[in-house]
């Protein structure tokens, strides 16, 4: 009625849900908005939201979100497609994909990083414009 849907949208800003410190979940962990995790996930994290790791809070898995900001710790590959935040407490075992990468003085990371491109900026540029042939020196332009 008056031209709401019926559906709620999650807000970014607020969290929609939460695992508090000293609980466990095992299993695959998937969600919509913002979720803040203060216990144990022993699975794999999978949202295109916002995952809050507190400093009391483990996850052993991989994660795939939208963002991710921690200061707990992480046993796992982690992939992002807006950023990643690794406060000064946060302890990080394993690789981050990322187009964003904040990491705060303190904070640990054994692992690779790699800086993909954002998705949106991925899309908007489209295919390459135009290409050389394979045979072609670099720098070398052919004339008739």
């Amino acid at each position: 009625m008056f031209g709401r849907s019926a559906k709620k949208k999650p807000r970014l800003d607020a969290i929609t849900a939460f695992l508090g410190a000293g609980t466990q979940y095992h299993g695959q962990f998937n969600f919509q908005g913002v979720v803040r995790i203060d216990g144990g996930v022993f699975g794999d994290i999978i949202s295109d939201g916002v995952l809050v790791l507190g400093e009391e809070g483990l996850v052993e898995g991989s994660i795939q979100v939208g963002e991710l900001i921690t200061s707990g710790r992480i046993v796992g590959d982690v992939t992002a497609s807006r950023r990643v935040i690794l406060n000064k407490s946060a302890n990080h075992r394993g690789n981050i994909t990322s187009p964003s990468v904040v990491i705060e003085d303190g904070a640990v990371l054994n692992g690779q990083l790699r800086m993909s491109e954002p998705e949106a900026e991925v899309l908007e540029a489209g295919p390459v414009p135009c290409a050389l042939p394979a045979d072609a020196a670099p720098g070398v332009t052919e004339t008739t």
